[in-house]
């Protein structure tokens, strides 16, 4: 397969270009539109170029959904952990997780285009999976630093609530603020406590934030 070719420094930029094409492409017509000319000619490169490192335009998606997952993970992990070692308050880090998982364009489109495609076709369930696994680890390094005793048991619930505030921000912007969701965060985190055993540090936490909380919304 083309794929395992050896490249020089020229030829793997060449290659990175394609990748970040693929994902603009996903994000502004979805995974269907990614199409040889369509990201040939986004990268600024000549038509064979993705049939030289790659052996189907298949394969240029799914390594283009994986790289981004790779690159998104490691930065983001990064983050949480250096959080933990700053020793943060949870509301802090409450706020710092907020900010990494507010949607970014074109790469947070892209993995919602490459959501539905997977749904739609079995063979790109693999590296979805991998993107979940990315993000549920990413919320488990947060709440870890927040003073989670099971992280791993919560994480889903916060990728899944990160997710769901980033799909309506991207759909209606002016629909969802950050206020909005690091309350929806907090709540979560002090719902798990509570259901954990752990009520006087959720009182303590809730106490703490009562001051930070904006004021009722009007309807």
């Amino acid at each position: 397969m083309s794929s395992t070719r050896r490249h020089g420094p020229n030829a793997l930029a060449r290659r990175d270009a394609l990748l970040r094409a693929a994902v603009e492409v996903a994000a502004e017509r979805g995974v269907a539109g990614i199409t040889h000319r369509v990201v040939t000619e986004r990268a600024g490169l000549p038509l064979a170029t993705v049939s030289y490192f790659f052996a189907s335009i298949d394969e240029l998606i799914e390594e283009a959904l994986r790289t981004f997952i790779d690159s998104e993970a490691t930065a983001q992990i990064g983050l949480a952990e250096q959080l933990a070692d700053a020793h943060n308050t949870p509301d802090e880090i409450a706020k710092a997780f907020v900010a990494v998982s507010a949607p970014r364009l074109p790469e947070t489109l892209a993995m919602f285009e490459g959501y539905l495609h997977a749904a739609r076709t079995p063979e790109y369930r693999e590296p979805v999976a991998a993107t979940l696994a990315a993000l549920r680890k990413i919320a488990a390094a947060a709440v870890r630093a927040a003073g989670a005793t099971d992280p791993d048991a919560v994480a889903p619930a916060f990728s899944a609530l990160a997710h769901g505030f980033a799909l309506h921000q991207l759909a209606a912007p002016e629909a969802v603020d950050a206020e909005m969701v690091y309350a929806a965060n907090r709540a979560l985190f002090l719902g798990y406590l509570l259901d954990n055993g752990h009520t006087e540090l959720a009182l303590e936490l809730a106490g703490e934030g009562l001051g930070d909380q904006p004021g009722p919304r009007n309807t």
